[in-house]
């Protein structure tokens, strides 16, 4: 089997993944390489739309791309987009513009898509049975329900780490208003979702890189963990409220200082920490699992499937 590329069009950054069938159903990465452009930055007006400056970055990094599926041979580039698309007034313009200069075109994946892709990520890479899979990604979360391995509900909320940090000005120090704010805010948004409760008590499978940011301040920070690996890292409702009250208690410029915390999400990552603490506590969950793979493996053993 020839490679395939696959280009993710986040609202954090833009990821490439290209792959090969290594045997059975197994992925060989040949390559992989993330661009970092929050496009949300280059929103206008409170549509929003997607500014000239937005779509040329975002075409210059797909045509970077492009070029990269070329050297290997793809026989196939599959480009996929999320929340900052889904929600973008222009984006007929925008998937119009990338279409004539790069000559490929762009799905806009649903809510339900992305998270299905997640699952179908998940089951392909850990073995678990019962799990919420919470899926962060920078404008939106995707949260489904599995039960006996069966995707069995979903919800997608845009409740990402880029527009609550806005919205509660999680950029610098919190304060304890502001986080019970901000936890009234999204119990109301779980609400809506009577499902969440028949998960009481299940363990979280986490996907996102803002996650995997937060597991990696722990293992930085601590004398016990000597992981190579965070994929199928485990952490406890303790050690992630630990993590979360030491980096929200810092302004952003004490933050970067912490080892562990990247510097590209160091404004946001507050934003991550207490949204995945208060859902740990909505679920009574007792731990969170990392993901390290994402949409992008879905979508090819997807492929493969077809």
């Amino acid at each position: 089997m020839k490679s395939i590329g696959i280009i993710d069009l986040g609202s954090n950054s833009l990821k490439l993944l290209i792959a090969e069938q290594k045997h059975s159903n197994n992925i060989n990465v040949l390559f992989e390489r993330k661009h970092q452009i929050r496009l949300s930055d280059y929103y206008i007006d409170d549509i929003p739309n997607l500014s000239a400056i937005g779509i040329y970055k975002l075409i210059l990094s797909i045509q970077n791309f492009k070029e990269k599926c070329k050297s290997f041979n793809c026989e196939k580039i599959i480009v996929v987009a999320t929340e900052t698309l889904r929600k973008c007034a222009n984006k007929d313009i925008v998937l119009n513009e990338i279409k004539k200069e790069t000559g490929l075109e762009v799905k806009i994946l649903s809510g339900y898509e992305e998270s299905y892709l997640g699952y179908i990520s998940t089951i392909n890479t850990l073995d678990y049975n019962n799990y919420f899979l919470v899926d962060m990604g920078g404008a939106s979360v995707e949260i489904a329900l599995i039960k006996n391995k069966k995707f069995k509900n979903y919800a997608s909320l845009p409740l990402g780490p880029i527009p609550l940090s806005s919205k509660f000005n999680l950029f610098n120090r919190i304060s304890p208003f502001t986080r019970n704010e901000f936890k009234n805010y999204i119990y109301k948004e779980f609400n809506k979702y009577p499902w969440l409760k028949h998960g009481k008590n299940l363990p979280i499978v986490t996907m996102g890189g803002s996650i995997k940011n937060i597991a990696q301040i722990h293992i930085c920070n601590s004398e016990t963990y000597m992981e190579s690996s965070l994929h199928n890292f485990q952490m406890s409702y303790s050690e992630l409220s630990y993590i979360n009250n030491i980096i929200c208690s810092l302004d952003y410029n004490q933050r970067i200082n912490i080892k562990g915390v990247s510097k590209k999400r160091a404004d946001v990552i507050c934003a991550s920490s207490n949204f995945m603490k208060y859902f740990m506590l909505y679920t009574h969950s007792k731990k969170i699992i990392i993901n390290t793979y994402g949409i992008r493996e879905g979508i090819f053993y997807n492929y493969l499937q077809e």
